[in-house]
């Protein structure tokens, strides 16, 4: 009788923890969806040792909250600031890219990944310059 009422005990401890693992109903709906307005720039011709910085703009065309999770660049010439507040459906958004020139020349061409929860893979952003 004893070992019954363990084993009750410990299948109904069991089930309250796994009730906590339900989806919630007030679960976030709908799929988020990114759209820049341009995913290149074109700086022309720069100086040598120059800190140029373009704003790329998007929107979120979904039905969900978007999110960027992170912005990877190609290299450390090239940094991001981006929006840290989920993008409502509808909304607007900035990724800015900064190139710093110094110790380059000629024709450069970087990228910067943006990672959101709009899916696996990331939308590349590509700045150019020739520096001079």
């Amino acid at each position: 009788m004893r070992k019954l009422a363990k084993i009750g005990l410990l299948l109904a401890a069991f089930c309250i923890s796994c009730a906590g693992n339900q989806p919630k109903a007030d679960a976030q709906k709908g799929t988020p969806q990114i759209s820049f307005d341009d995913e290149s720039f074109n700086f022309g011709t720069i100086a040598q040792g120059e800190k140029v910085s373009h704003t790329f703009k998007f929107r979120n065309i979904g039905d969900g909250p978007l999110q960027i999770t992170d912005v990877t660049t190609s290299c450390g010439c090239t940094a991001s600031k981006y929006s840290l507040e989920p993008v409502a459906p509808g909304e607007s958004g900035t990724v800015e890219v900064i190139f710093d020139s110094y110790g380059r020349e000629g024709k450069q061409l970087k990228s910067a990944n943006v990672w959101t929860n709009c899916g696996e893979k990331p939308v590349k952003l590509q700045i150019f310059a020739e520096i001079k």
